[in-house]
């Protein structure tokens, strides 16, 4: 694991940009903060706010998330292009510094026992037409979300939505973690010890989540570096076959936090799920789509199948 930002092992050292401050998100008791680090100027927290809004300019802070092109001079709030982008996170933040942090969950993650837990917080508040917004953080990833997709968020469950256009069956792997711990735990600890490699450095983390993406909206960020799958072959996941492999690719598909976008732009056909707020890693805004991803397929569960039917291979 790296304290410091980059792309470690896809471009020559030289080459890489780094930020001049830690970006390691890793405690010394092993647990993974949600914020872009655990101590140094970047530990900035909603409860304990940055001066300015230097600190939010990531061609400065997190230079190691952008593409090789990009003239890091120019002003990347958040990551966006561009700032007006970005008003209400910059609203968001003005409302931390006021002392109006309105905290709906925080997590650490980590290695709970046989589990591997994400880190990521979940904020409330109101956007300029007064209407309720969730914003989740994850190492630098925003998502703000209407309260009214996310029903279970107070209670730490996310509400899931997959489109699968007409397609009439939605089909995912059943297993996971405890199945794997039982049957095959190897493969279990190579996937647990690459999601902490990922987890453990918010350059790399948010690197990790975009590596596919390839969206107009993300051609500034390394959208298209397959890191993810250097790291997991690193540490021993096989990716060609076997359950390590199937594994792999559910790890790497995608669900929206808002129903809309699997219902009108991935449908017509859909399923809504659940998972716990520590089971997901989240891409941020301006990639759109509201996308996520599941570190442990086992712990989702489908709630409702519209115009389509569910299947869960086995191992």
């Amino acid at each position: 694991m790296r304290a410091e930002g980059g792309l470690a092992g896809t471009t020559p050292a030289a080459a890489v940009p780094r930020s001049r401050y830690s970006t390691s998100t890793a405690r010394q008791d092993g647990t993974i903060v949600p914020w872009l680090a655990a101590s140094g100027p970047l530990a900035y927290t909603p409860e304990s706010p940055p001066p300015s809004d230097y600190w939010f300019q990531y061609g400065w802070v997190l230079p190691g998330i952008f593409a090789p092109n990009i003239n890091r001079r120019r002003h990347y709030y958040f990551g966006e292009q561009w700032k007006e982008n970005a008003s209400e996170l910059f609203r968001f933040w003005g409302l931390a510094r006021a002392g109006r942090a309105d905290r709906v969950a925080a997590s650490v993650g980590g290695i709970r026992g046989s589990m591997i837990a994400a880190p990521i917080a979940v904020y409330r508040m109101k956007d300029v037409l007064d209407r309720e917004l969730y914003v989740l953080i994850q190492h630098g990833s925003y998502q703000l979300v209407p309260i009214e997709h996310q029903p279970r968020l107070v209670n730490g469950e996310v509400t899931l939505y997959r489109g699968i256009e007409r397609a009439p069956t939605f089909g995912f792997p059943g297993f996971g973690g405890a199945t794997l711990i039982a049957s095959a735990p190897a493969i279990w600890q190579s996937y647990a010890r690459a999601h902490l490699r990922m987890l453990s450095d918010s350059v790399t983390s948010f690197n990790t989540i975009h590596d596919r993406a390839v969206r107009c909206e993300t051609a500034h960020i390394l959208d298209r570096s397959r890191l993810a799958d250097k790291i997991a072959s690193e540490e021993g996941v096989n990716l060609a076959e076997g359950p390590g492999s199937v594994l792999w690719r559910a790890a790497c598909e995608s669900f929206a936090l808002v129903r809309w976008v699997a219902e009108n732009k991935f449908g017509p056909n859909y399923v809504i799920g659940t998972t716990p707020l520590d089971n997901v890693r989240i891409t941020t805004f301006f990639a759109g789509e509201h996308e996520v991803r599941l570190l442990d397929p086992e712990r989702f569960e489908i709630c409702e199948a519209h115009a389509c039917r569910v299947q869960r291979p086995s191992a």
